[in-house]
This record gives C-alpha cells, sequence and structure tokens, in this order.
C-alpha cells in the first residue's frame, strides 16, 4: 500500500487536476472529510480508491486497480491472498502501463515490427 506521503501526494495530484479536493471527493464518491482523513492518514484508503485516483492522473484503468489491489493483498498474512498478490505483479510486470512506454511497440529493438513496411507499396493495391 501506498505510504501517507505517497497517498497524500497522490491526493494531490489528483486535485489539481479536478480543479479541488472538494471536486476530487465528489470524483471519488466520498465526502471531504474522508478524503481529508484519509490524506491524513487517519483513515484507510482502500484499493478501489486509490485505482481511481490513478486513473485521474492517466494511468491505464486496468493496470491502477490490478496495482492498488495487489498492495493491499501483499500486506495480508494470508498464504492464498499473499500467492494471489504475487500473481497481480507477474501480470502487471507482463503489460506495464502503456504510459510508461516511451519507444514505439513496432521498432524492432522491441520486439515488434519495423516501421519501414508501412511505406512499401503494396503489390496488390486495392
Amino acid at each position: 500500500m501506498d505510504t501517507k506521503e505517497e497517498l497524500a501526494f497522490l491526493i494531490d495530484q489528483a486535485s489539481k487536476i479536478v480543479g479541488s479536493q472538494r471536486k476530487l471527493a465528489e470524483a471519488l464518491d466520498l465526502q471531504n472529510a474522508n478524503l481529508i482523513q484519509m490524506k491524513n492518514g487517519e483513515r484507510p484508503c482502500n484499493w478501489r480508491v486509490r485505482g481511481k485516483l490513478r486513473v485521474i492522473l492517466g494511468e491505464d484503468p486496468t493496470h491502477a486497480f490490478m496495482a492498488a489491489m495487489a498492495e493491499d493483498l501483499a500486506e495480508s498474512e494470508n498464504e492464498v491472498e499473499l500467492a494471489a498478490a504475487r500473481n497481480f505483479q507477474t501480470m502487471l510486470a507482463a503489460f506495464p502501463d502503456e504510459k510508461a512506454q516511451t519507444k514505439n511497440p513496432a521498432d524492432l529493438s522491441m520486439g515488434g515490427v519495423s516501421e519501414g513496411w508501412r511505406k512499401r507499396r503494396d503489390s496488390n493495391p486495392r
């Protein structure tokens, strides 16, 4: 799970995007007082709220929610939940957030196809 400082940073950044902390609370379907308590570390912030914050910040929704669930499960003492957290981490590593990619996925250095194929003239015009 995010530390108190990381969570406060997420809330601050998301507040800037939506316009205010009150508007952020509305977007998250929370009361503003509850959001303030989460920001101050006085109230736990569940995976759904953290996932929504990450989505507001531009992260892919699937990645955001899976990462938040994995964080919560990793703190469990239950072996089944710990195994689920490891599996989530494996899936997240296999499918990184698209915004994290800085190169063209069609680039050969990333194992894709070269862009040169688009410049070729089709031998069978339609």
